[in-house]
This record gives C-alpha cells, sequence and structure tokens, in this order.
C-alpha cells in the first residue's frame, strides 16, 4: 500500500519511489508483500522552487502531511473491510493505531506523537476516502506492476 502514500505525495507535488519486496515468512502458501515509500522530494520544496521561478502553483492544504500519513493505513482498511464509509474506516483506523499497527513515519506525517492519546477527524478520513476513490485504479495497476518486477 505505500504506492498509495506515493500516489497521494505526489498529488500534493512531490516525488518518490514505492518499492515492495515478499514478505519471506517461510511458508510457499503465503502471497505477503511488504512495501516502503522512499521520498526524493518533498511538496514543499517543489512548491518553493515553482514559486521562486515566477511559476502558479496552487497552496497546499494544511493537512497534506496527515492525508498521505493516513493513505495506506486507509487503502489496507479499504481492502480488508470491503468498506469506503468514513465512519467505519475511521473507528477501524483508531483501532490500528491504538494497536500499534501504523509505521512511525505514517504517524509522524499525521501529526501523531502519542498513540495513546491524539485526534483523527472525520475530516480527515472523509478527505483522505475521496482522495484514494479518484486514484484507485492507478494504484492497483502499479501495485501489479511492482509486483510483477520485484518476481523476475
Amino acid at each position: 500500500m505505500k504506492r498509495l502514500t506515493k500516489l497521494v505525495y505526489e498529488r500534493f507535488g512531490g516525488a518518490g519511489d514505492a518499492v515492495v519486496w515478499r514478505n519471506e515468512s517461510g511458508n510457499p502458501e503465503e502471497r505477503a508483500w511488504r512495501g516502503q515509500f522512499r521520498p526524493r522530494t518533498c511538496p514543499e520544496e517543489m512548491r518553493a522552487i515553482a514559486l521562486a521561478s515566477w511559476s502558479s502553483i496552487p497552496d497546499l492544504p494544511a493537512n497534506w502531511k496527515a492525508l498521505v500519513g493516513i493513505a495506506a493505513l486507509m487503502a489496507e482498511e479499504i481492502l480488508y473491510d470491503g468498506t469506503d464509509d468514513a465512519g467505519v474506516i475511521a473507528d477501524a483506523l483508531h483501532q490500528r493505531i491504538s494497536d500499534g499497527e501504523a509505521s512511525a513515519s505514517d504517524l509522524a506525517m499525521m501529526g501523531i506523537a502519542d498513540i495513546e492519546s491524539y485526534e483523527l477527524r472525520d475530516e480527515l478520513v472523509e478527505e483522505a476516502r475521496w482522495i484514494l476513490q479518484e486514484r484507485w485504479q492507478a494504484v492497483q495497476q502499479e501495485a501489479e506492476y511492482l509486483i510483477e518486477s520485484s518476481t523476475e
């Protein structure tokens, strides 16, 4: 699902690479994959460069980092539960974060320093859900490509 992080990051003007590899559990029947997103250029840096060259560029939303951070967790939840109801997803995300299932980098992007005490606004979940829906087909295609290329 790090491909989703990449797509959301790129939506705000950044650049980076998604990398996947097989999760080597020892079970030949298992088809689990691990992934990582490696940012190359931050959206804020790209915006500064564009403004310095007199390019017109829209403002970054104040919550862009939180949207990037929540993308992968949310996509996993949508895939596992098959729901796109923002309230159901928000409840599941609260549980996953509280259970320690979110990566440190995703938590940092979401601005969560303490998993015992944080706020995950429904508006953020709804906005992230909308972004994922608009990019879902591209995500599926890229995921298939990454998996195929990592097995060659």
